[in-house]
């Protein structure tokens, strides 16, 4: 009886903790990964204007966690919650709030670390440093070798970061840190399927199934590394790509072509770009130049700011010039720069 109104007093706290203090941060931080998602926040790190910009973020996501599984951590690990079903205990618990972000390539973890770093939203916590989930050679090549090196032996891969906002509407007595796991696309399908089959202690699976956990984690490594030398081929490619008007416009070409119109393609735009040129008929350096005129870019910069209130990006600039190609008037021109934009408002 006594521990059955024990945690019904620590469940309601927690739920008074949650509306006060958990959902106002959980809501700040959704914001704030979700502006991480956009690939003009990630331009400032392009290693040359002629080269893509990296674009690295393929999901974040924030949890708030459940109250079943707060309580179970806290009669799991006694040595680290001692106070029990307690308020301090939840302040102790830097994963309350759980985030991630997931890049596509083992490349792209360093600029999350240097973002992290230098950072004027987030203060990365000193008694729970980084850790890293990962090879010491990984890390000596991606320049992490500054993280703790941790080791999981199913062969979990991710780097870990307790973090608090250093701006919040929350008083800074009452920010909680909150954990953030960043990992590569490869290797979060690899956790969220070990998440699944053996995650927990109490439920691990016997020597031949850790086995196979392992083996697979090397397998997905090695995919992993293989994606990202393709990556990296590709960004040397556009940094030393030459071409004339009559070459196919492609992955390595099209940052320093967009570059000379006058925008920069982030990696992720440069796939759908290509599909709305060659879906136009418009597949060489030479057919774009000669859409792509300054009066004509001007036009849909202006016209997408009077009518949408703000400037284009880079899909709807490229999708509003490929709309003009063909057009024999100026007023033509602009019915149809107003559709597209109106298409693109309702979509």
């Amino acid at each position: 009886m006594k521990h059955s109104l024990e945690l019904k007093q620590f469940l309601s706290e927690y739920e008074q903790y949650k509306n006060r203090v958990l959902r106002p941060a959980h809501e700040e931080l959704k914001a704030l990964f979700k502006n991480w998602e956009k690939s003009e926040y990630w331009k400032k790190y392009a290693i040359d204007d002629l080269v893509a910009a990296p674009s690295p973020i393929r999901m974040t996501m924030v949890r708030i966690k459940h109250p079943d599984k707060v309580v179970d951590k806290i009669f799991r690990k006694p040595n680290l919650f001692n106070n029990g079903l307690s308020a301090k205990s939840l302040h102790q618990m830097h994963d309350v709030i759980g985030a991630r972000v997931v890049v596509y390539f083992t490349s792209q973890l360093p600029l999350i670390d240097r973002e992290l770093r230098s950072s004027t939203m987030f203060e990365i916590s000193e008694e729970s440093p980084p850790e890293a989930y990962y090879d010491k050679d990984i890390l000596t090549r991606l320049g992490l070798s500054h993280i703790e090196r941790k080791h999981k032996e199913s062969g979990y891969s991710s780097l870990h970061y307790v973090l608090k906002l250093k701006d919040s509407l929350l008083p800074e007595e009452e920010r909680p840190f909150f954990e953030l796991q960043v990992r590569t696309l490869a290797q979060d399908l690899w956790c969220e399927l070990e998440h699944v089959l053996s995650y927990k202690p109490e439920h691990r699976t016997h020597f031949s199934a850790k086995r196979r956990f392992q083996i697979l984690s090397k397998e997905i490594g090695a995919i992993d590394e293989h994606f990202n030398l393709l990556y990296e081929d590709l960004i040397h490619n556009q940094e030393t790509a030459t071409y004339k008007d009559s070459d196919i416009l492609n992955f390595e070409n099209l940052p320093k072509v967009s570059m000379e119109i006058g925008f920069q393609c982030a990696l992720t735009d440069l796939n759908p770009i290509l599909k709305i040129l060659f879906s136009r008929n418009i597949k060489t350096i030479g057919e774009l130049l000669k859409i792509a005129t300054p009066r004509r870019l001007i036009t849909i910069r202006n016209t997408y700011v009077s009518i949408a209130g703000h400037p284009p990006n880079n899909i709807e600039l490229v999708s509003a010039l490929v709309s003009l190609k063909g057009a024999k008037s100026k007023e033509v021109e602009m019915e149809r720069l107003q559709s597209q934009i109106e298409y693109h408002r309702l979509n």
